[in-house]
């Protein structure tokens, strides 16, 4: 399965758009280590797997199903 990750403020954009109130990026960054977001930490940056992020149902016990399927 193929990662496209992306840093937080693109994912920031892309979620809640040009007009939208995003969270900010420390709680996205603490989504991300408490893993209640995909992604990973490169050296010091953190960034969201999109595509993983975009298969998410939203059911913890399917997330995590799939997770494993992959």
């Amino acid at each position: 399965m193929k990662k496209e990750l992306i840093k937080i403020s693109e994912f920031q954009r892309r979620k809640w758009g040009a007009n939208g109130t995003p969270l900010c990026s420390q709680a996205i960054r603490n989504y991300l280590r408490d893993r209640k977001l995909p992604g990973e930490r490169v050296g010091n940056i953190w960034y969201v797997d999109w595509a993983a992020y975009q298969r998410m149902t939203g059911n913890d016990l399917v997330n995590m199903v799939l997770k494993g399927a992959a």
